[in-house]
């Protein structure tokens, strides 16, 4: 690797989330990067105010850029040029990169740039169910994605699973995706003391439920299981994430289980770490993932899972959970049944524990830093 090689990371996706697994990634792996290798530095670019802290080290740098869409008004007019008026300022601002890695975060383009271009892809739900995705706006984030895929040096994969999608749905070499996974937080770990914190107090005992909840999550599906579901009256559901929807409102109250659904908010990893070591079963109906941080976060707690068998939570989690059959409800009323009935000294629970400390940040950076010396050193 080159003395002194500079990684220009877009900051888009601290302005999309204030929380969220591909944050996170970036939040673990950059400071990682810079001390796995002193001639690296990184400069973390943005165009708005960041929702979250943004990660810390002595070589990353912050640079805040002129923000196009702020500019060019009305909105509902310039939308469709904002992207190229944008890439026009991250050359004016940061020029062509000669000698630098442009690493997206979330599929943007850096307009002419001689240097190398690395992309990370966290999952391929837009290109595997449009039908979920298909207002105009969808249309236009496949096609930048599909523009910055194709214009990579590197593709970084979470998984194997999203790699084979990607070679499958875009055509590209195998030779340029790399599979780096993800990991989870050394705050998730089994706990001597279990006790609630006041901020995420819950009736117990209840399944759990973690993360955003519209589209390919499913959380529907689970909604309808649970209010047939037998053991409902003493088993709560507790779903950590955003506020409810009208629709979701809606639906819980249809479903006569509104007041058997907890919600909370705004949870911190610590207390979360406390609600998987109390949980009866933690529950993950998705129609597609591309990895799966929960999935880790639960094993690595000694918590039961229930998850809809799908190539990914195969990939992430083996046999260690119980899973279910997609649009079937019997399937997931036995599976929560069972869960329940075995409880956290099974050995698939067991299992699970070993399995996710084979996952760690260090290893995802390392593998990204792996990416960056091999496209350093293409000519």
């Amino acid at each position: 690797m080159d003395p002194g090689l500079r990684v220009l990371v877009d900051g888009v996706v601290f302005q999309l989330q204030s929380r969220g697994g591909i944050s996170r990634l970036y939040s673990e792996i950059l400071p990682r990067v810079c001390e796995l290798d002193s001639s690296l530095h990184v400069e973390l670019l943005r165009t708005g105010t960041a929702l979250q802290e943004l990660p810390r080290h002595g070589r990353i740098s912050y640079r805040v850029l002129p923000c196009a869409e702020a500019y060019l008004r009305p909105g509902r007019v310039f939308r469709p040029i904002v992207p190229m008026v944008q890439r026009l300022l991250v050359q004016l601002y940061v020029g062509t990169g000669s000698g630098c890695i442009w690493h997206s975060t979330y599929y943007s383009l850096p307009g002419r740039w001689d240097g190398w271009q690395v992309v990370t892809i966290v999952d391929m739900i837009h290109e595997r169910f449009p039908e979920l995705f298909g207002e105009a706006g969808d249309d236009r984030f496949r096609n930048r994605k599909r523009r910055c895929i194709s214009q990579a040096d590197a593709v970084i994969c979470i998984s194997k699973t999203t790699r084979e999608d990607v070679i499958d749905y875009y055509g590209i070499s195998a030779d340029l995706a790399a599979v780096v996974p993800l990991a989870c937080s050394s705050v998730f770990r089994p706990l001597d003391e279990t006790g609630l914190s006041a901020r995420a107090r819950v009736p117990e005992p209840f399944l759990l439920y973690v993360g955003a909840r519209s589209h390919h999550k499913n959380f529907g599906e689970l909604a309808r299981a649970y209010s047939v579901w037998r053991r409902r009256g003493e088993v709560s559901l507790v779903a950590v994430g955003a506020s409810w929807s009208a629709d979701e409102w809606t639906l819980l109250t249809d479903l006569g289980i509104a007041e058997r659904v907890h919600l909370l908010a705004n949870v911190r990893d610590d207390d979360l770490c406390r609600l998987y070591n109390r949980a009866s079963a933690f529950v993950y109906p998705s129609l597609y993932e591309g990895f799966g941080i929960p999935l880790l976060e639960a094993m690595a707690c000694g918590c039961p899972i229930v998850a809809s068998r799908i190539p990914s939570t195969v990939e992430v989690a083996a046999e260690c959970p119980l899973y279910f059959r997609l649009g079937e409800a019997e399937s997931l009323l036995f599976a929560l049944d069972t869960a329940v009935a075995e409880g956290r000294s099974s050995a698939r629970v067991h299992a699970g524990t070993r399995r996710a400390e084979r996952y760690s940040w260090d290893e995802t950076a390392m593998g990204t830093l792996e990416v960056y010396r091999g496209v350093s050193q293409r000519q």
